[in-house]
């Protein structure tokens, strides 16, 4: 049952091959420095726009830098390296990734004047207090970026990110 849903949603013709995923999602293979380089900066730069979404209480820009934010890419190798059984180092990636967007979030909490009520702001918030819409929302979030990394068909809007070793080879 599970093969026919699978064969229904991703066919074969579709799906990409266990190396182009591994190219793709693996930042420790084929062209490090470029996938590394364009990793961090992309990640530095994402975390620079939610702080500043988050400052000025701005949904759309708080999801402009989700949008750019690169983490999924270690996150899914994560899955693809628990698929096949084998170490990788993506989580390494996800946890030092996280520390510095924390650390940026809290270097620009520093800089605030002391009458900013950091707490009352909605984009805190609604961050802080998910409930179950919110689950299923970044669950299918979550499928649907899989899916497309898997089927190789990332909106067509951003063509460099149908590959992200052909993006960094592009612009790094």
């Amino acid at each position: 049952m599970l093969s026919s849903l699978r064969d229904r949603v991703l066919p074969d013709h579709q799906r990409r091959t266990l190396e182009e995923l591994e190219e793709d999602l693996d930042l420790s293979a084929g062209d490090t420095r470029a996938k590394q380089s364009a990793f961090w900066s992309m990640l530095f730069l994402s975390a620079v726009i939610a702080a500043g979404g988050v400052l000025t209480d701005s949904t759309a820009t708080v999801i402009g830098a989700m949008i750019i934010a690169p983490l999924s890419t270690p996150i899914m190798g994560i899955a693809l390296g628990a698929v096949q059984r084998r170490q990788s180092t993506a989580a390494l990636f996800v946890v030092v990734g996280g520390m510095l967007v924390v650390m940026l979030g809290a270097l620009f909490s520093l800089v605030l004047p002391a009458s900013y009520a950091l707490l009352s702001n909605s984009q805190i918030s609604s961050r802080t207090s998910p409930g179950l819409t919110d689950l299923v929302a970044a669950l299918a979030t979550g499928f649907a970026g899989a899916l497309a990394l898997s089927a190789g068909t990332l909106p067509r809007s951003c063509p460099e990110w149908r590959s992200p070793s052909r993006w960094c080879r592009r612009w790094w």
